[in-house]
């Protein structure tokens, strides 16, 4: 179980399709009961929903996402365990029908109601129906709304903070303090964009010296190499790219290997502590970091946090995930 957990990604954690969140296909069988297109009332009753003692409802925003999935069957097997039930609504990308997929739980008389929002302003309509009919709501991955019972997400500034510590930290140490820099970044949400502000600014402040030759968007591995690939072609002394997700890095990574430029100290970063980020610090070259944001126990907080809530106990509005800058010098404590 311990492998499997660490296995999770966004974005989030953020709203990274991490978590779409970004970093958050249809996916549908995934882990739980999908109620994206089933009525309001087949969603209640399938499978068993009279014998469960509570029922959850999760509305992610694309199921086929590595992020769910990895946690939904998890999730799922810890919530029967307490004796309840998850129902999993699978937006496929579509703000439209995450909205219809919260109305569709909210029919179903779920006691809590997860959302991890395709578009935070689009669906907060939506959450606050579920409030106004008694349902306890959380936000999951993402903090861009406040209409909530509880927000567990991970502060994106804080992780823009973190690993835009660590790319300083190796220009300073490695590099002498002056490099030519390329960066990844998106604003596809506003944590994102939060992210990848505070990621800049960060790195700006703590090596002044460094030269920001070319700066894209991107977030899936494919787009984001092709955008690598640009980028060392027009910067053939570039040192450093620079990312806000895991994606991205991998991306990056096989441009510059590719390119016959992974080599010295050449440095590459992600976030997210996905397992083939880990799998490329293990090897020992470029890709230097990535950043874990509790994901060994993320199903498992997921499932405590919602399991109170539906048994009407005391839970912290804001739960933020501790979070952790992993590379080769502690790379084994987040292996199995």
């Amino acid at each position: 179980m311990r492998k499997s957990l660490k296995m999770i990604l966004v974005t989030v954690l953020s709203a990274a399709l991490m978590w779409m969140i970004a970093a958050c296909g249809s996916g549908n069988e995934t882990g739980g009961k999908d109620t994206s297109n089933t009525s309001s009332n087949n969603a209640a009753g399938n499978s068993g929903g009279s014998e469960k003692g509570f029922k959850i409802g999760f509305a992610v925003p694309d199921q086929s996402h590595p992020l769910f999935v990895y946690i939904l069957d998890a999730l799922k097997k810890l919530i029967e365990e307490q004796g309840g039930e998850l129902l999993v609504a699978n937006a496929a990308g579509d703000v439209n029908k995450q909205i219809n997929n919260i109305e569709n739980l909210i029919a179903s008389k779920v006691q809590v109601l997860i959302v991890c929002p395709q578009e935070p302003k689009g669906v907060e309509s939506a959450i606050q129906k579920a409030k106004d009919a008694g349902i306890k709501t959380m936000l999951w991955g993402n903090d861009d709304l406040k209409n909530v019972d509880v927000i567990q997400s991970a502060s994106n500034k804080a992780i823009g903070i973190a690993i835009g510590e660590h790319v300083s930290k190796w220009i300073n140490e490695k590099l002498g303090g002056k490099a030519e820099v390329g960066l990844i970044v998106s604003t596809v949400t506003p944590g994102l964009a939060e992210r990848s502000a505070a990621f800049e600014e960060t790195i700006k402040k703590n090596s002044p010296n460094v030269k920001f030759v070319a700066k894209q968007e991107a977030l899936p591995v494919a787009d984001s190499q092709k955008v690598a690939e640009n980028m060392l072609t027009a910067n053939p002394n570039m040192q450093v790219i620079a990312t806000v997700e895991d994606s991205q890095g991998l991306g990056a990574y096989e441009a510059v290997k590719a390119a016959g430029r992974a080599k010295g100290d050449f440095y590459i970063n992600g976030i997210g502590a996905t397992p083939e980020a880990l799998a490329k610090i293990k090897e020992g070259g470029v890709f230097r970091a990535t950043l874990d944001m509790e994901s060994a126990t993320m199903a498992q907080r997921l499932a405590d946090t919602a399991v109170k809530m539906a048994k009407g106990e005391p839970v912290e509005k804001l739960q933020y995930a501790k979070l952790t800058v992993v590379d080769s010098s502690n790379l084994s404590m987040f292996m199995k």
